[in-house]
C-alpha cells in the first residue's frame, strides 16, 4: 500500500512539472503546436475558435479588384493553412466577396459562406456575382453560432474588423491592428479568437502559413 501511495505521488508531480502544453486530445494540433506556451491552457479549455486570417498572397501587390487571383506563393500558402487547421473540416468558412479572401477561405474545407467586400458593394468575384449579405450579419451569425470551428478570411483592414468586433480594440491593436489595419508586409498570420467563460479573447501565431516559394 505505502508502494501504491509514492508512485501515484509520484505520477502527480510529474503531471504538475509537464505543463498545460502536454496535455492531449486537443482537436486541432497543428495550431496547438505554433500557439504561445502561456496561452496553451486556455486555448484548449475554450468551447469556440474564431481563426481570422488576412488572404494569401495575391498576383500582384498593386492588383486590388475583387477578381485578384492568389499568386503560386499564395497559392502554396492555401495548402498550408489546410495542413495547420487538418481535419476534420472547420464548422463554418465565412469570407468577402472578393476572390483571394474566397480561396484562401477553402482552407476550412467547408463551402464559403461570402459577404460583401465593402458595405453597399454587391459585386462578387465573378462579374455575375450579386451578393447581398453583409459583413454585420456575418458578425451577427458569428456571434450567435454555437460552432466550435470557424475560419473567417478578409482583408488587411477587414480582419481587424473582425478582431475588434470579438475582442475589442485594445487587444486587436495589440495583435497587430494599427490604424485599423494590418502592416502591409503582415502576411501568413492568424488572428485566433477564442471564447472563455462568454467572453472573447485574441492571441497570434506569427507567420504561421507563409511560405516561401523556393520550398
Amino acid at each position: 500500500m505505502k508502494r501504491l501511495f509514492t508512485t501515484l505521488a509520484l505520477l502527480s508531480i510529474l503531471a504538475a512539472c509537464a505543463g498545460p502544453e502536454t496535455m492531449t486530445g486537443f482537436d486541432r494540433p497543428g495550431l496547438l503546436e505554433r500557439a504561445p506556451t502561456d496561452r496553451s491552457a486556455d486555448l484548449q479549455r475554450a468551447d469556440r475558435h474564431i481563426l481570422v486570417v488576412r488572404h494569401a498572397r495575391k498576383i500582384s501587390s498593386d492588383c486590388n479588384a475583387l477578381d485578384c487571383p492568389l499568386s503560386p506563393q499564395g497559392e502554396a500558402m492555401v495548402v498550408r493553412l489546410a495542413e495547420l487547421i487538418g481535419t476534420p473540416a472547420v464548422d463554418q468558412a465565412y469570407s468577402s466577396a472578393a476572390c483571394r479572401t474566397l480561396r484562401t477561405a477553402e482552407a476550412g474545407g467547408q463551402p464559403v459562406i461570402a459577404h460583401q467586400a465593402g458595405d453597399g458593394l454587391e459585386t462578387g468575384c465573378a462579374a455575375q456575382d450579386v451578393i447581398t449579405r453583409s459583413r454585420a450579419a456575418a458578425f451577427a451569425d458569428a456571434a450567435a453560432s454555437d460552432a466550435r470551428w470557424t475560419l473567417v478570411a478578409e482583408h488587411s483592414n477587414t480582419s481587424c474588423l473582425w478582431l475588434t468586433q470579438f475582442a475589442g480594440l485594445d487587444a486587436s491593436q495589440a495583435v497587430g491592428c494599427s490604424d485599423g489595419r494590418l502592416a502591409d508586409q503582415a502576411y501568413g498570420d492568424i488572428f485566433w479568437l477564442y471564447q472563455l467563460e462568454g467572453g472573447w479573447q485574441v492571441t497570434v501565431l506569427p507567420s504561421a502559413f507563409e511560405v516561401d516559394i523556393e520550398e
